[in-house]
């Protein structure tokens, strides 16, 4: 017999759910029966090892449990970076995690409905008694027989309905450590722009749709001047508040389809789709006045450091070249602006 497309749908959206469920209970309960704190790094490394899918990940923490070294944060941290922590691993959280959101609004809605269905067929049948009770007394046995079927249907939706309920608190708990890795691979610590990796695909992507709409797509690379006095003058700790205001005026000065990045110690990396090579050295002119117009000043001590000053290369991607070529260009602008005195945009011949 054909089974309805509905019956298919309920049979199957449960599986993914529950085995997602049970995979994340193990995953905590591995954690804290090791006496680890349960942070992103540590639950997606005991997540993956349950699930199976990186083959040398369970084969290095089996040596690991069975050798019993010491098992601590900083420990699942290394296996998160070498096992997890590429672009590819951010990606698959980030669709298992939308796979985990589908599924359950599937179910939600299947067992809504088949409570609504089943709901309507015991009042339906239940009028139906009533209709017959005087005229047809024989076949009210057999009504109340289908209405107590149909009360039955009712109360294991509703026991259905309940047991999710009582699995939601998890599932949320999923999702958000499943948020927090993938932002944690993809985010500098420091100055909470994106890092490298994330930088490296968003730039292979926008150059994509660059090539495929035939728009322009610029690019920015920054350097802070004279850095290295900075850390050796006021210590590192002013060196990187000074990275975090850089980061902080750069976020401020783009707008809502730009990306940015932190390049790389004092460097920084700007996309700007849409946008021509006089239009990029505009905005990478209005950062370097930003800076070169206000003295900084140290939050804690109030200790004034000067005006600190940045040098800006810009350069367009032209459709066809590698990253790598592109980078280099821009790179060099970067360079020569340097080289001309610093404090100064140049622009990619």
């Amino acid at each position: 017999m054909h089974q309805p497309a509905t019956e298919r749908r309920f049979a199957n959206a449960p599986c993914e759910f529950s085995r997602g469920t049970d995979l994340a209970t193990l995953a905590l309960a591995s954690a804290r029966d090791h006496g680890l704190t349960v942070t992103p790094n540590t639950f997606s490394v005991w997540y993956e090892y349950h699930r199976g899918g990186t083959p040398e990940l369970n084969r290095v923490l089996d040596i690991l449990l069975s050798t019993k070294l010491g098992l601590n944060e900083e420990r699942f941290a290394s296996l998160h970076a070498k096992y997890l922590g590429g672009p590819q691993a951010y990606l698959a959280l980030r669709g298992t995690s939308e796979r985990m959101q589908q599924t359950i609004a599937a179910v939600m809605t299947l067992l809504h409905g088949a409570g609504q269905d089943a709901s309507r067929f015991g009042a339906a049948v239940q009028h139906a008694a009533e209709e017959v009770i005087v005229q047809q007394p024989s076949i009210v046995g057999l009504l109340r027989g289908l209405l107590a079927q149909a009360q039955d249907v009712v109360a294991r939706t509703r026991l259905m309905e309940a047991d999710l309920a009582r699995n939601a608190d998890l599932m949320q708990s999923m999702q958000r450590t499943l948020d927090e890795v993938r932002r944690d691979a993809m985010t500098d610590k420091l100055t909470a722009l994106a890092n490298r990796r994330h930088f490296d695909d968003t730039m292979q992507t926008m150059a994509g749709h660059a090539t495929n709409d035939a728009s322009d797509l610029a690019l920015i690379l920054i350097d802070i001047d004279h850095f290295k006095r900075i850390n050796d003058r006021f210590g590192h700790p002013v060196g990187d508040q000074v990275l975090q205001l850089v980061a902080t005026t750069v976020r401020r000065n783009l707008r809502a389809d730009d990306f940015a990045a932190r390049y790389g110690g004092e460097e920084f990396a700007i996309l700007l789709p849409a946008t021509g090579s006089g239009a990029a050295a505009a905005i990478a002119n209005r950062l370097r006045e930003a800076f070169a117009s206000n003295r900084v000043v140290v939050r804690e001590s109030r200790l004034s450091i000067g005006v600190v000053t940045i040098s800006a290369g810009v350069a367009t991607y032209r459709p066809g070249e590698s990253m790598a070529d592109w980078l280099r260009r821009t790179d060099t602008a970067l360079y020569a602006a340097k080289q001309d005195g610093r404090n100064r945009v140049t622009q990619a011949e």
